[in-house]
């Protein structure tokens, strides 16, 4: 599947509303961590880049739309804060 195909179909899946709810998105993208290879020499990668759309999962349902900030700063969410 290239990437046009990847968006359409992904639009597709939206628009007939079968795609996850937040909540249940970061469920499977925390399952497809575990399922991964720790002895793989791509572990990292892959865990990193399911992280970053983890992440950004997560801004989106708390609507947290911020603009690109630098590697450097760190983001706290009010929800996390005791």
């Amino acid at each position: 599947m290239d990437r046009t195909e990847v968006l359409a179909t992904t639009v597709s899946m939206a628009r007939a509303g079968v795609g996850f709810t937040p909540a249940a998105a970061l469920d499977c993208i925390a399952a497809m961590i575990v399922e991964e290879d720790p002895r793989s020499i791509s572990y990292d990668a892959r865990v990193e880049r399911l992280l970053r759309v983890a992440a950004c999962i997560w801004m989106l349902r708390h609507e947290k739309y911020l603009p690109a900030v630098s590697q450097a700063t760190s983001f706290r969410d009010p929800d996390l804060q005791s």
